[in-house]
């Protein structure tokens, strides 16, 4: 049994069983109801420093009003029994589900659960909220992935490994970077370059966030999926993505299948956001939706869903067809 001191309140903590492990800590239940311990293994100077400034620079919660935790920002720095920092101290997000088990219906059908359409939308307009949040208040994601997104029964989502942002001190300008990224959801632009030397902006999470809705709205599908019409094997997702290869780019080598969902079926505000991002974006990243329009557009796309007359469980678009 671990016992660590948390430096905002001068409680003591103690780390109960271990629920998670990754290459950089450990997650730990902890004595303290509602909240998770992140204990890393080796923590660097320059780690702690960017604790310590998120910590004193927490970004407004946007959910607040319906007691949900939109991010699992860190609360507190925990130290050892010498006053050294061994991690930190966050809200435990429950009840939440991998951004994959809602979007993929293999996964909802496997875990039996109850999504339509509207909720999709309605996550995606949630996750935008919460993005826009951040980027309100100067933070860049960075590695924006399925895992790192959890939603819960009532379309909200939560992200978690915050600690894995891009962070500025706002008062001497120093950068601490994000040093991972995904595959098929990094932007043109980045692919193939060094992410420790590499200063990101929110201009880079736009492209990630428009990867995300589109799987949302479309369940199951990519932007890059479809049937390769080109020479050779099909490419990897990223050398689509640095090409701009897409199902609905201009002279696309990317065709639909029998499968692939109509573009049609979303609302065409929603659509051009899409073009915006995926066409106009490639070479010219800032022309690319920010968080706040994809939360507008969204709007505009859930309030012209209907429900249909044959199936309670289905909805659609009245720009679509009846």
């Amino acid at each position: 049994m671990t016992l660590l001191i948390c430096s905002s309140t001068g409680k003591s903590i103690t780390l109960l069983n271990e629920i998670a492990n990754s290459g950089e800590a450990k997650v730990y239940r902890t004595s303290e109801n509602g909240y998770l311990a992140k204990i890393y293994h080796s923590p660097t100077p320059e780690r702690l420093q960017k604790l310590g400034l998120m910590i004193a620079n927490p970004p407004t919660e946007p959910n607040a009003h319906l007691h949900h935790i939109s991010f699992s920002w860190p609360k507190s720095a925990l130290r050892n029994a010498q006053g050294d920092i061994k991690g930190f101290l966050m809200p435990e997000v429950k009840g939440g589900k991998e951004l994959i088990d809602i979007y993929n219906p293999q996964r909802r059908k496997a875990l039996k659960l109850d999504i339509d359409w509207r909720f999709l939308h309605t996550t995606a307009l949630n996750i935008s909220s919460i993005i826009a949040a951040l980027h309100e208040a100067g933070y860049v994601l960075g590695d924006i992935k399925q895992q790192n997104i959890l939603v819960n029964n009532r379309a909200l989502a939560s992200i978690i490994d915050t600690d894995s942002f891009q962070v500025k001190n706002p008062k001497n300008g120093k950068v601490y970077r994000c040093l991972v990224g995904s595959e098929g959801y990094t932007p043109p632009e980045l692919i193939g370059k060094d992410f420790y030397s590499l200063e990101q902006t929110e201009i880079h999470d736009r492209f990630r966030l428009a990867v995300i809705i589109y799987q949302l709205l479309f369940p199951g599908e990519t932007p890059f999926q479809g049937k390769w019409t080109g020479a050779g094997e099909t490419p990897q997702p990223n050398e689509l993505i640095r090409h701009g290869l897409w199902l609905y780019s201009p002279n696309s080598l990317i065709k639909p299948v029998e499968r692939t969902i109509s573009f049609a079926i979303v609302h065409p505000e929603i659509q051009q956001c899409f073009l915006r991002c995926f066409n106009d974006g490639h070479k010219h990243p800032h022309l690319r939706p920010t968080a706040k329009e994809w939360l507008e557009a969204l709007k505009v796309g859930n309030e012209s869903l209907t429900i249909c007359g044959r199936v309670d469980s289905h909805y659609y678009s009245r720009t679509y067809s009846k």
